[in-house]
């Protein structure tokens, strides 16, 4: 186990908590506690930021402010030092054509955020889209790949279902170059999200650069994930800890599998064995 946390670092859906769900009482309770003890807090999402993620502390009833957040799967960093977003390799818009003219024939919704979720872009409406507008206020428009890819943005957003999802990734894998990758994000047999973004990318370079910033070795990071987009969350922190309801490629990058799922307070459960009593 880790013998120093001054940062600590996780992903949300999936494994702080269950999508739009709060937080379990155990780990809301050990997260207030490294906060007293001066540990910096902050999530990993692969979401973009905006109010929605940064309220996330006042939602769950923390009683104090994120030091740190990142979204876009490390494409956006916001510190509480500076109330900036900081913005690193967003996908250029012919980097996005590539992307669309290789995928847009699957049975599929693309997604682009020009605005984190205040402005969104989509191939088309779907009842995942309908919920995510209605959840975050999201202004939607519809339109072609030429009105997709007008500006630069952190990924590309697809949404598949069922065996198509399979198809997809069969398809794409080998496609794979210096410009763009892609990452699963959700995988479930109704839904599965897959996410393209610049290869240099991940929730482990805005966690590093956070770290640098306050002069904390990574040596004192702990981190949670559980999906392939936290490989380098998980990766770049001192202590990398994969939920047990996450990914096989999290779990053998991992130091640690917790023994407790996301519905089971894992992450809280975790802290409590491992740290709090150790």
């Amino acid at each position: 186990m880790i013998e120093n946390i001054k940062i600590f670092a996780a992903d949300i859906d999936g494994t702080l908590a269950l999508k739009g769900d709060n937080l379990m009482p155990k780990t809301r309770k050990a997260l207030q506690k490294l906060h007293a003890d001066g540990v910096k807090i902050g999530v990993a999402s692969g979401r973009p930021l905006d109010k929605n993620i940064l309220n996330k502390a006042h939602e769950w009833d923390l009683g104090f402010e994120f030091d740190f957040a990142i979204g876009m799967n490390g494409g956006d960093l916001w510190t509480k030092e500076s109330q900036e977003i900081k913005r690193l390799y967003y996908l250029k818009p012919e980097i996005i054509r590539e992307v669309l003219e290789l995928i847009w024939d699957f049975d599929m919704n693309a997604i682009v955020y020009k605005d984190a979720y205040s402005y969104i872009k989509a191939k088309r409406m779907d009842d995942f889209l309908r919920q995510s507008q209605k959840r975050n206020h999201s202004y939607v428009e519809i339109g072609d790949i030429d009105f997709l890819c007008e500006d630069p943005t952190g990924k590309v957003e697809v949404h598949l279902k069922g065996e198509e999802a399979k198809r997809f990734v069969k398809y794409i894998d080998p496609f794979k170059n210096e410009r763009w990758t892609w990452v699963k994000t959700f995988d479930m047999p109704a839904h599965t999200t897959i996410e393209f973004q610049d290869p240099r990318i991940h929730k482990g370079v805005a966690l590093e650069s956070y770290a640098k910033s306050m002069g904390i070795p990574l040596e004192e990071v702990i981190a949670f994930g559980d999906m392939q987009n936290d490989l380098g969350l998980i990766g770049s922190a001192g202590w990398g800890v994969c939920l047990l309801n996450g990914c096989d490629e999290c779990k053998e990058i991992a130091q640690a599998v917790t023994e407790h799922s996301v519905l089971e307070d894992g992450v809280g459960n975790y802290l409590e064995d491992h740290w709090f009593n150790k």
